[in-house]
């Protein structure tokens, strides 16, 4: 009887743990050794009668010849696995020239958009990705860098909406072990080594740096710290959710909240609840100054004048009410 590899016991039980017998899943699957390792495993557990998968393979229209043997490798492993493959041709640069967007920003909604849409036509309860431990600190570093409160710092979620990671806790070297260990080829993306995009400057550079100068386990290190902020964000989401069903009134294209309640709020609960307010119409992003413009205007109870926020949503203090307004 074959003996199962440390590795491949311990990626199958993770995966197993967040994943339902019942449902079906659509796996994204870019051709290396941390996706081919997730869709090897969940075909396993397929095959062990716990859940059914699909795999989805985004091509961004970066990368020529090389994307189209990455997407033929993992047609085949779909095929020798028996898992349904589609694949999504998407033009990344083109979007992120007409968007003015990165890159990296513009491949990163072209991919997502893909998977949803095959997941909606697979009927899929949601989409499972193979971010790990590598990919979560250098995810809190780039936040950090940029500028992020709690929520952004904690990093990517195990389970967020329709996207479930089950690897995050699992460092890169354990997946690379699965796929030596099962004799899976993996593809090897030449852009991975391109310092012109920001996250591989904080992969090949900045952690590397950190390593040698300050922690030679940093990437556990943030991945772990991740993991805590996003336990203390989960608590203040809580407390702001439980508040704005209390006082949050909804019409048709408003969300109006009673002043006085809100100012007795603590600011990091009081923020939550108006970012809240804003989503609800609608809202897609909100900036930290515009957040805080929202705040001014409560606390100083500026009435009548109106801030403009992003997706067509003003908002305006008037008879004690902040009110959220969508302009149809």
């Amino acid at each position: 009887m074959r003996q199962i590899a440390p590795a491949v016991y311990k990626l199958r039980k993770i995966i197993k743990n967040l994943l339902r017998p019942d449902a079906h899943y659509l796996l994204a699957v870019s051709g290396g050794a941390d996706s081919l390792a997730l869709a090897h495993a969940c075909a396993a557990l397929a095959a062990q009668g716990w859940g059914s998968y699909s795999v989805c393979h985004v091509e961004h229209g970066l990368r020529g010849e090389e994307a189209l043997r990455d997407m033929q490798a993992v047609q085949r492993a779909c095929k020798a696995w028996g898992l349904p493959c589609f694949t999504e041709h998407v033009q990344a640069a083109a979007y992120a020239a007409q968007n003015r967007l990165s890159t990296e920003d513009a491949a990163r909604r072209l991919r997502y958009a893909a998977l949803r849409r095959i997941a909606a036509q697979q009927g899929a309860a949601a989409i499972v990705t193979a971010h790990h431990e590598g990919d979560q600190a250098e995810t809190l570093l780039l936040r950090l860098l940029r500028g992020a409160g709690l929520q952004g710092l904690a990093g990517m979620r195990a389970q967020q909406g329709d996207i479930i990671r089950p690897l995050l806790t699992l460092p890169k070297s354990l997946l690379e072990e699965y796929c030596s260990a099962e004799g899976i080829a993996v593809c090897y993306d030449s852009t991975n080594a391109d310092t012109a995009y920001t996250r591989n400057r904080v992969r090949l550079e900045l952690v590397p740096y950190l390593e040698r100068s300050f922690n030679p386990a940093v990437v556990p290190t943030l991945a772990r710290t991740a993991a805590l902020l996003a336990q203390d964000a989960e608590c203040l989401e809580q407390m702001a959710d439980a508040v704005y069903r209390q006082l949050a009134r909804r019409q048709e294209a408003a969300v109006s909240l009673p002043v006085m309640q809100l100012t007795a709020l603590h600011s990091a609960v009081r923020l939550r609840v108006l970012r809240r307010a804003y989503f609800e119409l609608g809202g897609e992003e909100l900036s930290f100054e515009r957040s805080q413009a929202i705040d001014s205007l409560l606390i100083r109870r500026s009435g009548g004048k109106i801030i403009q926020l992003p997706q067509g949503i003003n908002a305006v203090y008037k008879n004690k009410q902040l009110i959220f307004v969508k302009i149809i």
